[in-house]
């Protein structure tokens, strides 16, 4: 699979995720303001429960914003090499669990896209691998994975 193959796949995920985390927002604070959730009595606190919900979930929803926007603005090479891994690369490792390969993002890691040669698992630089893997090269080596490709 192609790295703008990728990034584009990653980009619809985040659109998806994006479209329904904001539904959920809206909805949120929609029912934190309705007429019904106003307490009943000075115990009930639905209404600041919900609130707090909707504030949380209209963060998660900038958060998918910001990370969108990184991936659409991701400039890939056009040209395989070797190394050294950086953002938008594409590792491939071997290691104890056998043979894997990631992307290296600038946001939304922990993304398995499923390939017709197996997974792909979305790593960023602040997870402990992708910091492990970001400027190493062919035969580089992160934890017990051994670097065998980057492109």
């Amino acid at each position: 699979m192609q790295k703008q193959e990728i990034v584009d796949r990653i980009i619809g995920i985040v659109e998806q995720e994006l479209t329904s985390a904001s539904k959920a927002a809206l909805e949120s604070a929609e029912e934190a303001t309705d007429e019904e959730s106003r307490p009943e009595n000075k115990y009930d606190t639905r209404a600041l429960e919900t609130s707090y919900v909707a504030s949380a979930q209209a963060g998660y929803a900038k958060d998918l914003r910001t990370a969108l926007q990184a991936y659409r603005n991701l400039v890939l090479s056009k040209e395989a090499n070797s190394g050294p891994a950086a953002i938008g690369s594409l590792v491939t490792t071997l290691g104890n669990a056998g043979r894997e390969q990631f992307f290296i993002g600038p946001a939304r890691g922990g993304l398995e896209l499923q390939t017709e040669v197996g997974p792909i698992i979305v790593l960023t630089p602040k997870s402990p691998l992708g910091s492990q893997l970001i400027g190493k090269g062919l035969g580089g080596s992160a934890g017990d994975r051994r670097i065998l490709r980057v492109e």
